[in-house]
């Protein structure tokens, strides 16, 4: 017996895919909340840490599910697998051996770094059984988080073709963006996003404390720096780069670049290394636009290399 066969031209009926959460974690509730909201059946939620499974559970109306996950798969036919990473493999595992899945059900993962592959029933008839990753690249806080937290974001989808289709179809419901990505390109694609995501919050730390060492007023950090992180953002989106950039980089003023080097050697010398490293790859950026003279850019880099 499987699950009614599903035709991609004409999108997906929610009524039509129960779903299960195993593992629910921080993306794994806000998604279940999200596809709950766009009318896909909670059935069950299972293998959660700290009560989780019976809260998600009893605010989505689901039963509780426990390995081995006897009859999961006659109940939901969209099976969300989200505990920590280094879990998903076992429980992937263990819905294979005992959620007697149907054709048709596709099975989801939300690692940035764990091919869908893991996903791929041990043992039995696997046929029809469809492998999905799919990776929201946007922060998640906490567990509270709901439909509103998907609207605009990158999914990164990896897996077999019917099943990246599926990826696709469920991205545009949720009102998100997505592309395919290859298991090989996973980890970096992630830690990009790693970079950009905790970059600004490892930056925003080093002007509070270097706020502290100046003994600024604490506003330094909420009323001047905070805005302006997110005003440079805003530009990048307007002007794109290089065109959304400031600063004495873009200006080419080595002069200005100079002073910031030594004064922060003599005074906060553990920043210099960041500013340094910040410095060059602004000034690759204006570089291979041909925004500067040759000459400028000669005299930048030695100033950041002093």
């Amino acid at each position: 017996m499987s699950w009614p066969e599903w035709n991609p031209s004409r999108g997906i009926e929610p009524s039509q895919w129960p779903l299960a959460c195993i593992g629910p974690g921080r993306v794994g509730c806000a998604l279940s909340r999200a596809l709950a909201g766009l009318g896909f059946p909670v059935v069950a939620v299972g293998g959660g840490s700290s009560g989780w499974d019976e809260r998600l559970a009893a605010e989505l109306g689901a039963e509780v599910t426990a390995e081995p996950y006897g009859g999961l798969g006659g109940k939901a036919r969209l099976i969300l697998v989200t505990p920590p990473d280094h879990s998903l493999a076992a429980a992937a595992a263990a819905i294979g051996a005992g959620a007697a899945l149907k054709p048709g059900t596709c099975i989801i993962q939300t690692s940035a770094t764990v091919p869908a592959e893991v996903l791929r029933p041990k043992s039995g008839e696997t046929e029809g059984i469809y492998c999905l990753s799919m990776h929201p690249l946007k922060p998640f806080l906490d567990r509270e988080r709901g439909l509103e937290h998907f609207s605009g974001a990158i999914f990164g989808i990896e897996g077999e073709d019917e099943a990246r289709t599926l990826g696709h179809a469920l991205a545009g419901l949720l009102n998100g963006h997505s592309l395919d990505i290859t298991p090989r390109d996973k980890a970096v694609y992630h830690a990009v996003g790693v970079m950009a995501f905790t970059g600004v919050m490892a930056l925003a730390w080093v002007a509070e404390r270097t706020a502290e060492g100046l003994d600024l007023d604490p506003s330094f950090l909420e009323k001047g720096i905070l805005p302006n992180m997110s005003a440079a953002a805003e530009a990048v989106g307007e002007q794109g780069l290089p065109g959304g950039l400031t600063g004495p980089i873009s200006r080419g003023d080595a002069d200005v670049v100079s002073d910031h080097m030594k004064v922060l050697a003599e005074r906060f010398p553990e920043l210099v290394p960041i500013y340094r490293e910040i410095g060059l790859l602004n000034l690759r950026m204006v570089e291979e636009e041909g925004r500067l003279d040759g000459e400028v850019v000669k005299r930048l880099r030695q100033a950041l290399k002093s």
